[in-house]
């Protein structure tokens, strides 16, 4: 290849969207270039230490560049969550259905029942065939 990379060129090679071309190891300029836009992409990666303080001071510059003061913390915050909290409960509350009320006629009528299936003597599944030798009347 007897022309060089274009800028655009190299950042696809330095990115890997383009095949590794030997061009590179041929030609001492495209290498130098690649190497300058490797070195600026490294410098650019690192994290810049930034102090708590000068935080602080953006972000005060930022407020009275826009003509506020910085908010203090909402307090009311947490009642407001509780009272959203309530209002949500009482929307979604369903009160328990009332159980039935039981009379004391039907719990004796169980009771002699239950009282009267101890009390028989005949096994219980003897009773189908008696309703065979029963006279229909």
């Amino acid at each position: 290849m007897n022309r060089h990379f274009s800028d655009d060129e190299l950042l696809d090679l330095l990115y890997g969207l383009a095949g590794n071309d030997d061009h590179l190891e041929n030609c001492p300029e495209c290498a130098a270039r690649s190497a300058a836009f490797e070195k600026r992409r490294r410098e650019l990666a690192q994290p810049e230490p930034a102090s708590a303080q000068f935080l602080a001071a953006q972000r005060r510059a930022i407020y009275s560049r826009l003509g506020e003061q910085p908010r203090t913390r909402m307090k009311w915050a947490p009642a407001l969550a509780a009272v959203c909290l309530l209002v949500i409960g009482f929307v979604v509350y369903r009160p328990m259905a009332v159980p039935p009320v039981h009379s004391d006629a039907a719990d004796a009528k169980l009771f002699s029942d239950v009282y009267s299936m101890e009390q028989s003597t005949e096994p219980q599944a003897a009773a189908p065939i008696h309703e065979l030798f029963e006279d229909n009347q």
